[in-house]
C-alpha cells in the first residue's frame, strides 16, 4: 500500500523514502536468512508459499530501490515516475 500511495503523489519525503527502503531491505535480508537456514539447519522445514510471497514482495520493491539509489547518488529530490501525467 505504501508504494501505491507514494507513486500516486510522486514526491517522496526523505523519512518516508528511507522507511520504505529499509522495509524492502529487511525483506531481502529475510530471504538470505531462509537460504542460510536451508543449508545449515538439518531439519529446517521449507514453506514454499512463504518463499514465493516473500520473493514477490521483494521484487515489487526492486523498482523503488532503483529510483531510491538513483536519487541518493544524484543528491536531488526523490520522486517516482507515474503512468498518469497531469
Amino acid at each position: 500500500p505504501q508504494l501505491i500511495v507514494l507513486q500516486r503523489y510522486r514526491e517522496v519525503e526523505n523519512l518516508t523514502g528511507n522507511y520504505i527502503f529499509f522495509m524492502g531491505a529487511y525483506r531481502f535480508l529475510y530471504i538470505l536468512n531462509w537460504v542460510y537456514r536451508a543449508y545449515h539447519e538439518p531439519f529446517y522445514q521449507h514453506h514454499y508459499l512463504v518463499y514465493f510471497c516473500g520473493c514477490l514482495q521483494t521484487l515489487l520493491y526492486a523498482d523503488f530501490f532503483y529510483y531510491y539509489v538513483k536519487s541518493k547518488a544524484k543528491g536531488g529530490k526523490f520522486s517516482l515516475p507515474t503512468a498518469h501525467t497531469s
